[in-house]
């Protein structure tokens, strides 16, 4: 205990995680506290809110546990007031409730808790809920911090999730007239599609293409096992990795709980179910779901940005010299062959400046889509400049790199480029360099086989455009 009052434990090596407690009763904090003592974590007390708050910005902790009678007399200002700040915007918050009554949790999850935890949980329980939010607070900040790159640039702004799409819940109870009996209640409070899977074919069914954004599962007290075996085998699959869960018990079971919760289950109602609180608990996790898919989409889609030509569509330089050197790192291994190629536009100039630029993107993307078409799939095409083009022919000798080569020139001369139903046709040429790399071919870097193989395309040139040069060393 320091000087101000405030518990700290520090546990030996390194930290999992920063849990922060509030609480004025100083026999529960000290209790939490040795709760959670051993297991790796960092944590620390205070005792009032205006304390929470101040630590809060100082320690940016992962969890946030708080006590029933804290929370509601500071109501949802408290909880919206960390929410708001930067520190910890995305940290669980765990209310712990004084009797765990359906009104005061539906209370806390409106407010914004993350997980309403019975009062004094046994430890095993409790450390189990701290795991399982600070797994699912990483990732969120995984996430988080990949897109943070992009986040001047507009990629990592979310989007309203109030304005998405009705989302997929699946029911699995345990039995078909249980499961229509929660999708009949649950229908009237949400305008989601829900769907009742049968009980024994529910992971072929989920197999199959039924997707899922939320799956609530209803615990079986004959087969207790049954649960927290269904919620790993979901955890495993792609089709619902990442799908919210939701178990439902008639009563609480502790061991299902800590079960359920290690294998990734995202809240647990333990008194049965009810329509308004398991709807409210769905609606807080589907949310969460499409936050975090739209980070996804923007995180690839930054990616894409990064790594291929906005305009064709194919390999941009930075990826292509990147593919380069891994397959030029291979061939070295597996001693073959591969073909690079400089490939550029005849006169393209003359095209942008007769018909416009627009008219220039539209030869680049219909070139561009020919050639690409040409190649098999594990060779390489990439723009590396205006019209400047680059390709890598894997596991060929000279004469298949050739006469991939001339395949490549003739996608291109053979048929003209028409600009729209009403426009004019343009004819294109494209001259071609080609240097061999691997066994028996040039030694060198991606940009030093680039550079030999510009050489040739350079006496493609200058010999009068619309063919192939391959480059030979003067050995």
């Amino acid at each position: 205990m320091n000087a101000k009052g405030t518990i700290l434990h520090k546990s030996e090596g390194f930290m999992v995680g920063r849990i922060l407690i509030a609480d004025e009763d100083s026999s529960h904090r000290i209790w939490l506290n040795s709760s959670l003592a051993g297991a790796g974590y960092c944590v620390e007390a205070v005792s009032d809110a205006q304390a929470l708050t101040d630590r809060a910005r100082a320690t940016a902790p992962d969890v946030i546990l708080l006590p029933e009678r804290l929370a509601k007399r500071s109501g949802n200002v408290l909880c919206a007031k960390l929410r708001a700040l930067p520190e910890t915007r995305n940290a669980a918050l765990a209310l712990i409730a004084d009797n765990a009554t359906r009104a005061g949790r539906l209370s806390a999850i409106e407010s914004g808790f993350d997980a309403i935890l019975r009062h004094a949980p046994a430890p095993r329980l409790l450390r189990a809920w701290v795991r399982n939010l600070l797994r699912r607070q990483a990732a969120e900040a995984e996430l988080q911090n990949a897109l943070a790159p992009a986040a001047p640039l507009g990629f990592a702004e979310a989007s309203d999730q109030s304005m998405a799409p009705p989302g997929q819940i699946c029911i699995i109870a345990n039995s078909l007239s249980e499961g229509l009996l929660w999708r009949n209640n649950l229908t009237a409070r949400m305008r989601d599609r829900i769907s009742v899977l049968d009980p024994q074919r529910a992971l072929q069914e989920l197999g199959n293409g039924q997707s899922a954004d939320a799956i609530v599962i209803s615990h079986s007290a004959e087969d207790p096992d049954r649960s927290a075996q269904l919620v790993s085998e979901l955890r495993s699959r792609s089709e619902t990795l990442r799908a919210a869960i939701v178990l439902v018990q008639e009563e609480p079971d502790q061991e299902s709980t800590i079960s359920a919760l290690d294998f990734g289950v995202n809240d647990v109602l333990e008194d049965g179910f009810e329509a308004i609180e398991l709807s409210q608990v769905l609606r807080r996790e589907m949310a969460r779901k499409a936050r975090d898919d739209d980070r996804r989409a923007s995180l690839e889609s930054g990616l894409r940005m990064a790594t291929f030509d906005s305009l064709t569509g194919l390999h941009n330089r930075r990826s292509a010299l990147t593919l380069l050197d891994r397959i030029t790192e291979a061939a070295e291994r597996t001693k073959e062959q591969f073909a690079v190629m400089v490939l550029d536009l005849d006169r393209f100039k003359s095209i942008n400046d007769r018909f416009g630029h627009r008219a220039g993107d539209a030869v680049l993307s219909e070139v561009s889509q020919r050639m690409q078409n040409c190649l098999r799939q594990g060779d390489v095409m990439a723009r590396i400049g205006g019209e400047e083009f680059l390709a890598v022919v894997q596991s060929c000798d000279a004469a298949t790199a050739r006469v991939a080569a001339e395949r490549l020139r003739r996608v291109v001369a053979d048929s003209s480029v028409k600009l729209g139903e009403d426009g004019p046709e343009i004819s294109v040429t494209i001259s071609i360099g080609m240097v061999l790399g691997g066994s028996g071919g040039s030694e060198g870097s991606a940009a030093e086989l680039i550079d030999l193989a510009d050489r040739g395309l350079y006496a493609a040139k200058s010999e009068g455009r619309n063919q192939v040069t391959i480059y030979q060393s003067a050995a």
